[in-house]
């Protein structure tokens, strides 16, 4: 499987920060910590979501209570409610369009679309994204999402995300994430897989360019310098 991505690509020679610079009083996924990895110059790994009114917002979790204290599921809420919630560090929540405003093109950005319980998803993002001027990729855990972005906007770079651990599914979609089993479908320009379950075999990978995720300690950014061209990162200086 070939891949449209230059061996001096950014997202295979600037390792990516998981979440914007987090940590130490800063939470994932806020205001504070991209502007953090834009100061350090780092590339910037963001999870979206869709809420029930169709609104993208930029947070990792589907229930709430990790990142806000407050029981529920974001994709069940509406974009007030979420509002109104306050991460750990007392930052709002942004709205993928108010993440979109805040970085402007200053540096580049790998975007991971969160599974989803309703279709449009997709049509959501590149909305958002047309006439965005900065570079950026797409990647998600679930490969219908992805086969839709191909087919909606074949120019975009888009990655698969996979692993054998950790993974946000179970069962026969858990076996299709571990073995990439729709990549013949999604075409993906590289695969962003799981750190612990690495290395793995061509045959799952399809030759393409392995991003690892995420390191977390020397060992692990040893372990992703060995088997991977690239990496998402957090807590360690790359």
């Amino acid at each position: 499987m070939k891949t449209r991505l230059d061996k001096n690509h950014w997202l295979l020679t600037r390792p990516c920060a998981h979440r914007g610079l987090h940590g130490n009083g800063v939470s994932e996924n806020s205001a504070r910590a991209f502007e953090l990895a834009i100061e350090n110059d780092y590339p910037i790994e963001l999870d979206v979501q869709m809420t029930a009114d169709d609104k993208l917002i930029v947070i990792h979790d589907d229930d709430m209570f990790r990142l806000t204290g407050v029981r529920g599921d974001v994709r069940q809420m509406t974009f007030n409610e979420v509002r109104k919630l306050r991460l750990s560090d007392g930052q709002g929540i942004l709205s993928f369009e108010q993440f979109l405003s805040l970085v402007a093109g200053r540096v580049p950005l790998l975007i991971e679309i969160k599974q989803q319980k309703r279709k449009g998803v997709e049509n959501l993002v590149l909305n958002a994204l047309n006439g965005y001027k900065g570079e950026f990729v797409i990647q998600s855990f679930d490969p219908l999402i992805m086969y839709r972005i191909k087919k909606l906007a074949p120019d975009i770079i888009r990655g698969q995300l996979g692993g054998g651990k950790e993974l946000p599914v179970k069962g026969i979609k858990a076996h299709i994430v571990k073995n990439m089993s729709l990549n013949f479908l999604v075409k993906p320009d590289f695969v962003n897989y799981h750190l612990d379950s690495l290395p793995v075999k061509k045959s799952v990978t399809n030759g393409l360019p392995i991003l690892g995720w995420t390191v977390r300690n020397e060992e692990q950014l040893s372990k992703a310098r060995k088997y991977c061209v690239s990496f998402v990162f957090e807590n360690v200086t790359p």
